[in-house]
């Protein structure tokens, strides 16, 4: 069984693969042997079934996470524009988000709430200093999830949060990364980060939904036009995805979406391009 001297953050590895390895249709005999064999301890085969049904969690006691599609939009918006804050004086390990969209912020709060199974939603807080919308919650758990993405730059990490509600998952990526450009009858998707364009486009698909990737070099050094001082980007090659075509674009629509207004309209309009120009 795990014993007490493990850390959090390898309670919640071994937890992770044994769900990962009971979604490849393993038996909880079997997953506990193999987590044995590579952590040099495991939990029985009744504990393992517990966490896979949900009646117990490693983390015991700290704020556990309800699996569901808020929990999926919420990490789907995290990936995009989301950071991590450290509180250690008061033992507070925040999960943050920052927007320039209060309805982004909004509804990015609300699903934490529920994720975490808070009663009452995250409220934005516009910051000064920013110029946008923030919002934050408390989770140890959830902290300790994103920061191993944050630290390996690995999203597929997620997969199995993300999996089973992938248009919740989606719409929380284009929230926070994504645009219509109605006059090119396209719906784009940008990030820095190869390995989240390859998971944004394999939840595309388990949706129906085709689309194609591209690069291009951005310049090393930027100027704020606020402060007009020059920074030097930590990465000069941005991916782009492209959903195109009228079927895919249909499909994100009925299936996906958007929760920002602004973006809304953007894609009604594209929509009312089509309809005009029949094509």
């Amino acid at each position: 069984m795990l014993t007490g001297r493990r850390s959090l953050q390898e309670r919640l590895r071994i937890y992770e693969e044994a769900i990962r390895l009971k979604e490849r249709g393993l038996g909880y005999k079997r997953i506990a042997k193999i987590l044995k064999e590579k952590y040099g301890s495991s939990p029985s085969p009744g504990m393992i079934c517990n966490w896979v049904k949900g009646r117990h969690h490693p983390l015991g006691s700290c704020n556990k996470l309800v699996m569901g599609p808020e929990l999926a939009y919420v990490i789907g918006g995290w990936l995009g524009d989301g950071t991590l804050a450290l509180d250690r004086p008061r033992y507070q390990y925040y999960v943050k988000l920052s927007v320039k969209d209060y309805d982004f912020a909004e509804s990015w709060g609300y699903y934490l709430s529920k994720a975490l199974g808070k009663s009452t939603p995250y409220k934005p807080r516009w910051s000064k200093h920013n110029q946008r919308w923030v919002v934050r919650g408390s989770s140890i758990q959830l902290y300790l999830i994103l920061k191993r993405v944050r630290s390996t730059g690995n999203p597929w990490i997620l997969i199995s949060y993300l999996n089973p509600y992938p248009a919740y998952a989606l719409r929380g990526l284009f929230d926070a990364e994504g645009s219509v450009c109605p006059q090119w009858y396209e719906i784009e998707f940008t990030n820095t980060n190869m390995e989240l364009i390859t998971l944004t486009q394999w939840l595309l698909r388990r949706l129906g939904i085709e689309s194609r990737s591209y690069s291009h070099m951005m310049k090393r050094f930027l100027k704020d036009p606020q402060s007009d001082r020059i920074y030097q980007r930590r990465q000069t090659v941005l991916y782009d995805l492209r959903i195109r075509g009228r079927v895919n674009i249909l499909r994100f629509t009925e299936r996906v979406g958007f929760t920002i207004k602004r973006k809304q309209r953007k894609l009604k309009e594209l929509l009312q391009r089509y309809r005009a120009n029949q094509l």
